[in-house]
């Protein structure tokens, strides 16, 4: 027996929106949940297949059927599992309204395939299974529409999630590689670094700490463009003196990147007997064409 008992814990939609298909009368509720899950609401999709009566009941009961039992993926059948046992997601708006059961988004790809599988054996050809036939060539629609690699992209754009997991994502590695407030100087970089720059490019080194001008644009070319730009882009904006880039990374990611980084490009300076075998090892290695790299600083 099917059971949409609500559940105590009530899961919050940040994102909403209404997608309606080309060419067709179909309209699909779609929601970004807190933690970046797509859902459709299971009452609507019910609604959007055309199942009358029941309400969000009216999906699981049609699931239950025999005749479509044998085409359904393993996480529809343990959707509808988890429906008979009372565990269907609760969900409600940031903003407030009535409470709504909500329908995995990926499943209804899931469905349409079902439908498909059972159509093309015949299973709805009887007179008596017209309901049936309708519903799967609305969900072959609803199918060219989106794949189930697609959908979250599709819901992304409708609900305005796009814009905000982009910042979202963008801010999450601001905050891992770069520090509020620049940190005390402390050596990065080795010695022999510079000079096995030094001894490529046929410069006598002396240990001096004071680097010819041009190792600015050495160290860039080959460090730090290979951190990820848009930290490059954020230290750049958050400057206000003298002080190294690095005193603007974290010690636990970007010092860790920017080191490894050091280390690589210099094992690859030992190995060359010239600048330009350096350079053709380095393109090679770290997958740089031809196309000049982008220098920030």
């Amino acid at each position: 027996m099917l059971n949409l008992t609500v559940q105590s814990e009530v899961s919050i939609a940040t994102h909403k929106g209404e997608w309606v298909p080309k060419n067709t009368n179909i309209k699909i509720e779609c929601y970004v949940l807190e933690n970046g899950e797509r859902v459709l609401s299971l009452r609507g999709t019910a609604r959007t297949l055309g199942l009358r009566g029941g309400g969000g009941a009216a999906l699981p009961r049609m699931l239950s059927s025999n005749y479509i039992q044998k085409y359904l993926s393993e996480d529809l059948n343990q959707w509808i599992s988890d429906t008979e046992n009372g565990k269907v997601q609760k969900i409600s708006l940031k903003d407030g309204g009535p409470i709504f059961h909500g329908f995995k988004a990926s499943l209804l790809v899931d469905l349409a395939d079902a439908f498909y599988q059972a159509s093309r054996e015949g299973v709805f050809d009887k007179s008596s299974m017209t309901q049936q036939r309708e519903l799967a060539e609305r969900l072959y629609n609803i199918t060219l529409a989106f794949s189930k690699v697609g959908i979250d992209a599709f819901i992304d754009e409708i609900t305005g999630y796009q814009e905000y997991r982009e910042k979202n994502a963008l801010q999450k590695l601001l905050d891992v590689y770069v520090e509020g407030v620049y940190q005390p100087w402390q050596k990065r970089f080795p010695e022999e670094f510079y000079k096995e720059i030094y001894r490529l490019k046929g410069w006598k080194y002396n240990g001096d700490s004071k680097h010819p001008q041009i190792m600015e644009k050495i160290t860039n070319k080959f460090i730090y463009n290979f951190l990820p730009k848009d930290v490059m882009r954020e230290v750049k904006q958050k400057r206000k003196g003298n002080e190294k880039i690095h005193q603007w990374l974290t010690s636990s990611v970007g010092i860790s990147h920017l080191e490894k980084q050091i280390a690589s490009t210099t094992t690859l300076l030992k190995a060359s007997d010239s600048w330009r075998e350096f350079e053709d090892l380095f393109n090679k290695s770290f997958n740089v064409t031809s196309t000049e790299q982008l220098e920030f600083f």
